[in-house]
């Protein structure tokens, strides 16, 4: 499941959902203005893919907070 992206403090959030051994696992986009992407997870697993998004985007919101203690330990950057 992709899920639809949300504009954040001028970046874009986007959340890709996979369905592993009967749980749901989110990995979270952030393109920053420019192109510079980061990747994010896979975060924890969770019985919906909903909830599995709605957590990843609060890591994102989080993240660009300065708030970075929901982030998962797995960082890509791209750009």
């Amino acid at each position: 499941m992709d899920s639809t992206p949300i504009e954040y403090r001028g970046c874009e959030l986007s959340v890709i959902v996979q369905h592993r051994a009967g749980e749901f696992v989110a990995t979270l986009l952030i393109e920053r203005p420019g192109g510079v992407r980061r990747a994010i997870g896979p975060m924890r697993a969770f019985a919906t893919a909903q909830a599995a998004a709605n957590f990843a985007f609060e890591c994102g919101k989080a993240e660009l907070d300065g708030a970075s203690a929901m982030r998962a330990p797995r960082v890509a950057v791209s750009g």
